[in-house]
């Protein structure tokens, strides 16, 4: 089994050409293994829904090595965040693969937290993924957070190559 490494991650925001956020980056990533077009990250449920500790030692690493750029900033509410980004937007060579990144990339923040956290623990197991995110993620799927959600997870199943290997939610 392969696994994934520092060049995978600068491969996904070369794709993306731009990644904001270590949680966009978490759930990108995520969402490619398990549709079966990711590098081979291991992920378990986190807080925020899927986590993989390999992949934040490979994004480390791409920074380190020069692959990728990392620039954080503080956000408006006094935290930080970081930015991602490669000298040139390239594709990944796999047209599948390059639609996700750019669904994943183009997403609101929340409803890609909760789509590809619903994906996860439908993948993992979960017979009712959608209640259960709304019942560890009360705070998030208010308003229109989960019916956007679930039409953003519609989009990642219209991806022809892949939509088959996504769990049915």
């Amino acid at each position: 089994m392969t696994h994934g490494t520092a060049k995978d991650i600068a491969e996904v925001v070369s794709a993306a050409g731009e990644l904001v956020g270590r949680t966009r980056l978490q759930k990108t990533v995520a969402i490619l293994e398990i549709a079966g077009v990711g590098y081979g990250f291991p992920f378990e449920y986190y807080k925020f829904g899927p986590y993989s500790e390999d992949l934040v030692t490979s994004a480390d690493r791409a920074v380190a090595l020069g692959y990728v750029s990392e620039e954080e900033r503080r956000a408006g509410w006094g935290g930080r965040y970081s930015v991602y980004r490669t000298d040139e937007k390239q594709t990944t060579g796999n047209s599948a693969r390059d639609a996700m990144i750019e669904i994943a990339r183009s997403a609101d923040a929340v409803a890609l937290e909760l789509a590809v956290t619903a994906a996860f623990l439908a993948h993992t197991g979960t017979q009712d993924a959608w209640r259960e995110v709304a019942h560890r993620k009360p705070e998030k799927v208010g308003g229109s957070h989960l019916t956007d959600a679930k039409a953003l997870y519609a989009k990642f199943k219209q991806v022809a190559e892949v939509g088959e290997n996504l769990p049915q939610i």
